[in-house]
């Protein structure tokens, strides 16, 4: 076996966690820059890195058994509670069982009319800011996917209710990055009202789902909303149902884990296509198949527009790294990786892995082909991970931003604002430093 080659910018312990909270994605193009493809670091404790897709393939797949959810993804556990994205084992593999029917197609076919009608709307509101300021379209996509994750879970909601979930998921994002990424200042989140703040806002959103939940068993009532499926869930071995706090656990992760994704996608992909008029061409000629938003059925026969989001997961991925510890010691790559090591996974750095993409900076649709997706190897994109945890939501945000892009881009043009940029802040998803703010004409 060879020894992991290690990233290592000073003596200082600090130095390399204040970095890399700085600018995560600066810190690791510099560390894959020096070492290659895998190379360990000390931040707080050890991570071995990689952007190499065997490592992805070996953890997410074939070996993983071997694997758990690494200690970052512990910090969701008091919003998400034991939901998909936490558990592991047995309990996870029944909750899978249980929530997967509500993505199975007839279900999204009949979600997608609820995802039509919002976006008709959404395109309406959007109107009063054709030829004036710039708007920040990170927050507008945030607006219209929390809509329809919202609509699509609980049915109806009042607009206060929508607005105060959206300022909360806002700040635990940034509560939970900073706890992890700058532990050094947890005392003073106890005295500053951070940690207050968290547990009423966590309370707030505790009480309102489990309202949903009682007047929804109470009523008698069963719309076609992912509650009603998640209450109506039963395991075919023991005929068991989910108790209240295990809907819960899962509706807020349904919610946190798909909204926010898809938005920032979206919104990436608006600015991406404010410097693209050949492919803003193209997303129209296709588009002119519908009036205001595209059918099922049209949507199917609008290929192009699905290689255009395909490509925007590819350069940014909302999803942008994933964190696994082994519970075994193991090879991988000839590399030794004992037990207990947190093994950090950046999908941001495999999707512009020079080894791997050529001209990975580019923006190119046409790496999603038919013919190249088919001689492309699987594990050189992740935007939804792989493997037996691979996202249960995967092809309801497709849809979704497949959808809400389409009907944006024939209605708009989305205009940069000269001299204006735009950073990437990596948080839980890959955020933007300062907003998405462009010009709607």
């Amino acid at each position: 076996m060879q020894a992991i080659p290690e990233f290592k910018i000073s003596s200082v312990p600090l130095v390399s966690p204040i970095r890399f909270a700085r600018d995560p994605l600066r810190f690791l193009r510099q560390g894959f820059d020096e070492c290659g493809d895998t190379f360990k670091i000390k931040l707080f404790r050890e991570f071995i890195v990689t952007r190499d897709p065997a490592f992805f393939r070996h953890v997410l797949q074939q070996h993983h058994k071997n694997f758990k959810k690494g200690n970052s993804v512990k910090m969701l556990r008091p919003v998400l509670g034991n939901g998909l994205v936490i558990s592991d084992g047995d309990f996870w593999l029944r909750q899978r069982r249980l929530v997967q029917p509500a993505f199975h197609r007839e279900r999204l076919q009949e979600l997608f009319v609820t995802m039509g009608g919002l976006t008709a709307a959404f395109l309406d509101e959007m109107e009063q800011f054709r030829g004036k300021a710039p708007v920040d379209v990170d927050a507008k996509m945030m607006g219209i996917t929390s809509d329809i994750a919202l609509k699509t879970l609980f049915g109806n909601m009042n607009t206060e209710d929508k607005e105060q979930i959206y300022n909360q998921v806002s700040r635990t994002q940034t509560y939970l990055v900073t706890r992890v990424r700058k532990p050094y200042r947890l005392p003073l989140m106890a005295i500053n009202g951070e940690d207050r703040r968290f547990k009423s806002d966590l309370a707030y959103f505790n009480s309102l789902v489990y309202d949903f939940i009682r007047k929804r068993r109470l009523s008698g009532e069963t719309p076609n909303d992912l509650l009603q499926l998640l209450l109506d869930s039963t395991d075919e071995e023991t005929g068991e149902q989910m108790t209240d706090e295990q809907i819960r656990d899962e509706a807020i992760t349904m919610f946190a884990a798909g909204h926010e994704t898809s938005a920032t996608g979206l919104s990436w992909l608006l600015w991406e296509l404010s410097a693209q008029p050949e492919i803003v061409a193209r997303i129209r000629q296709e588009s002119s198949i519908f009036e205001t938003v595209p059918s099922f059925e049209q949507l199917i026969q609008m290929p192009y527009t699905r290689q255009v989001v395909e490509e925007g997961l590819r350069l940014y991925p909302p999803a942008w790294t994933m964190t696994r510890e082994s519970t075994v010691d193991q090879k991988i790559e000839d590399y030794p990786v004992p037990r207990g090591s947190s093994v950090f996974m950046s999908i941001f750095e495999l999707h512009r892995n020079p080894n791997l993409w050529h001209n990975p900076a580019a923006f190119d649709p046409e790496r999603f082909q038919p013919e190249a997706v088919k001689n492309r190897a699987k594990f050189n994109y992740l935007p939804f991970g792989a493997g037996p945890r691979i996202c249960i939501g995967q092809q309801f945000a497709l849809m979704e931003m497949q959808l809400v892009l389409a009907a944006l881009v024939k209605r708009f043009d989305f205009v940069r604002e000269p001299g204006y940029s735009v950073g990437m802040h990596p948080q839980i998803v890959l955020k933007s430093t300062n907003g998405i703010k462009l010009n709607i004409r």
